[in-house]
Order: structure tokens, then C-alpha cells, then sequence
């Protein structure tokens, strides 16, 4: 499944308790490469490791192993790898098994747990936050419904926007003649600059329709003073999250207008990035700023985190002792501690779901944005 599929009820379902093993495989693959012998071999390797890891595992009965690895077989079949994204997410729990496609970078990991691993999903839909796209030409206006790098062009509302005076002298009749029969420059130019208000009214009435029911941020793509003039008429102000100046892009297919605007994407994500950072830093002076695994791992469980910022990739194995003490850090790999029951090969996934099960807000930083904070943050409510 695509992550445009994830609704919130999914999630939740995903994030409930299942019977062990559910296994999670997640490994990187190679966007738009057709069938990459790479991605193949990393498939197989993976599958390969889950399946040891299942019959090592003193704690997976043999019915329970034989259905896992039956439900691993079933989603294998239903991997399309021609088509795959930047990632791949395969989960399997006896009698139940999903293929999830990610729009963003992964590392390669199998996890045995009794919940599957959710916080890539998680991040992946936050990087495919719904925006609009609007691109400017003087012929006509269109508008696309985007996420991720996902385009789709609109159809609809009034879209695409074309002029509705003509682009030639006779836009104001009997005012553009001089005495002897002669078009009249100025008239022209008048001609012409009305024809563009009156058509970026008519971009601007139907855009804002669109943005009252689905408020979104708004790419704008097109010349610099066909920008200006639309973001004059527009009645609110900082309705355009973005501004790329370039002419000719109303052709451009959906592949090529997203490469267009992945400068614009990526100063988007700094922004994003750069919004959490204040708001924890502004925590911080209130006294409502917290960080580290064991602080959060208590606060997050008390329902009192508000926004909780975790480091991309950042993944603890630790042993909890199910008595709300702080999870005690383990340097051994997951694989060889399968026995005990306390053990989480991956405590962070905890932590955030833990966090979206008590209403916090949830970002993904970059690696290495929080070395300072052990790699959690999270700004508490008290």
C-alpha cells in the first residue's frame, strides 16, 4: 500500500498489541529503478534473516512460526519492486500480513516484537504532508493536488484558469485608435495590463475557494511578475508558502514539475525543522522542556508530552521491566536476548506511539539534530 492509504484508523490499528511474533521487515529500495537486482538481493537477504530469526527464537511455537512465515510468503508475492519508493515495509503477525511503500530513506532492519514497527510510517507520512501547486502562464493557470512527490493535476473548481479578455488590441474596443486609424501604444499597453488583472482576479477567485475548504500550503510556480501581481490581489495574506520563479513550467508532466519544486520542498522540511526547534527552544525557557530516554520514556506515559522530536534513525534496544521504570539501554544485538519477554528492540517506536496514543504532536529531525538532547526532545504540556 501506497502512504497516501494510511488513515488514522489504520494506524491505530497497527499500533495495537498483536501475538508474538509480529515481525517488521524494512529495508531501502531504489525509487523508480524498475526491478533493481539490489533491491532483490536486499529482499531475500531480509526475509532470509526474519525467518532464522524466527526459528531461533525459544519463545515462537512451531504453529506460530509456520503461519508467520506463511504470512511473509503471501506479502513477498504481493512486492512490486518495479514500483517501489524509497523504502519498503513488510509486517507479519500470525494470520494477518501488509506491504507498506515509503516515500522516504529506511534502514534495513527486521524487528520480532508484539507490535509492529510503526514510526516509519509515522515519518513517512509527515513527509507527505497535502499541499497545492499552483503553476502561472499567460495562457492559463493550473492547479495540482500534491503530497509527497506525488502530483495529480485538478480538474475542477475553475481549474485550469484561462484569460477571458483577448491578448490583443481589441481588449478595450474604440479606445485603442488614434486620430488617423493607428492602434494606439498606450491603449495597448492599458489593454494588455488589464487583461492581466482581470485574469489574476479570476486565478485568485477560484483559488480561494479551493484553500477555504482544504487549507494546504500553496507552491506558486511561475514568472516573478505574475507572482507579485497574484499575491497582490489575493485577500490573504501569506496564503503562498512558496515562490519558484520560472517561466515555460505550465507543460511540465507531474514528474518534472516535482523536480522543480524539490528546492522548494527541502527549504519547506528547514522551516519545519527549524519551527520545532523554536518551539522546544521556547520550552526550554518555560520550564517545560524535557529530553533523554529515561525522562521521556516517564512523561510520555503520563500523557504529558505536547510535541515530541525524535532524530530520524535513532533506534535503543533496551529491557523494560513493565513497573514504569526507565528502560535500561542493552548493547547486545536484539537477536540473541529474544528470550526475554522484556526486551524492545526498538524502545523509540514505543515511545511515539506511546505519544500519538495520548494526542502529542510527533516530528522527525534530522540525525544528529538533537545530539545534545540524546537524540529525544519533547515539550511538555506541565
Amino acid at each position: 500500500m501506497d502512504i497516501g492509504e494510511l488513515t488514522d484508523e489504520t494506524l491505530r490499528d497497527l499500533r495495537r498489541e498483536r501475538p508474538y511474533p509480529a515481525v517488521s521487515l524494512l529495508l531501502p529500495t531504489t525509487r523508480r529503478a524498475g526491478t533493481s537486482t539490489e533491491d532483490q538481493v536486499r529482499l531475500r537477504n531480509t526475509v532470509t534473516e526474519a525467518k532464522r530469526r524466527l526459528a531461533e527464537d525459544p519463545r515462537v511455537t512451531r504453529t506460530a512460526r509456520t503461519d508467520v512465515e506463511a504470512q511473509i510468503d503471501a506479502a513477498l508475492k504481493e512486492v512490486d519492486l518495479a514500483h517501489a519508493d524509497d523504502g519498503l515495509l513488510i509486517l507479519a503477525a500470525p494470520g494477518e500480513h501488509q506491504v507498506w511503500y515509503l516515500p522516504r530513506a529506511v534502514p534495513q532492519r527486521v524487528v520480532v516484537s508484539d507490535t509492529f514497527l510503526t514510526r516509519n510510517l509515522v515519518a513517512a507520512r509527515l513527509s507527505e504532508e497535502p499541499y497545492w501547486v499552483l503553476v502561472l502562464s499567460e495562457a492559463e493557470t493550473r492547479l495540482w493536488d500534491g503530497a509527497g512527490d506525488h502530483l495529480v493535476e485538478t480538474i475542477a473548481n475553475g481549474f485550469p484558469v484561462r484569460p477571458s479578455l483577448p491578448d490583443h488590441e481589441d481588449a478595450l474596443p474604440g479606445a485603442n485608435f488614434d486620430k488617423v486609424g493607428n492602434h494606439s501604444l498606450t491603449a495597448r499597453g492599458e489593454a494588455h495590463v488589464e487583461r492581466e488583472r482581470q485574469y489574476a482576479r479570476t486565478v485568485v477567485g477560484a483559488l480561494m475557494p479551493v484553500l477555504d475548504r482544504e487549507p494546504r500550503p500553496l507552491y506558486v510556480v511561475g514568472l516573478r511578475e505574475q507572482i507579485a501581481l497574484l499575491e497582490k490581489l489575493c485577500p490573504r495574506p501569506g496564503a503562498i508558502t512558496s515562490r519558484t520563479e520560472q517561466g515555460g513550467a505550465i507543460g511540465l508532466s507531474a514528474h518534472a514539475l516535482a523536480e522543480v519544486l524539490r528546492p522548494a520542498f527541502e527549504e519547506r522540511r528547514a522551516a519545519r525543522q527549524g519551527e520545532v526547534l523554536r518551539r522546544l527552544s521556547d520550552a526550554r525557557g518555560q520550564k517545560r522542556f524535557t529530553s533523554g530516554l529515561d525522562e521521556i520514556w516517564q512523561t510520555v506515559r503520563q500523557g504529558r508530552v505536547a510535541l515530541l522530536a525524535v532524530e530520524d534513525h535513532y533506534q535503543i534496544t533496551a529491557r523494560v521491566d513493565g513497573n514504569g521504570g526507565s528502560p535500561v539501554r542493552l548493547d547486545e544485538p536484539a537477536e540473541t536476548l529474544t528470550a526475554d519477554p522484556a526486551i524492545r528492540e526498538d524502545v523509540v517506536d514505543e515511545i511515539v506511539e506511546a505519544a500519538l496514543n495520548n494526542g502529542a504532536d510527533v516530528e522527525f529531525v534530522r540525525d544528529d539534530t538533537l545530539a545534545e538532547e540524546d537524540r529525544l526532545a519533547a515539550v511538555l504540556r506541565y
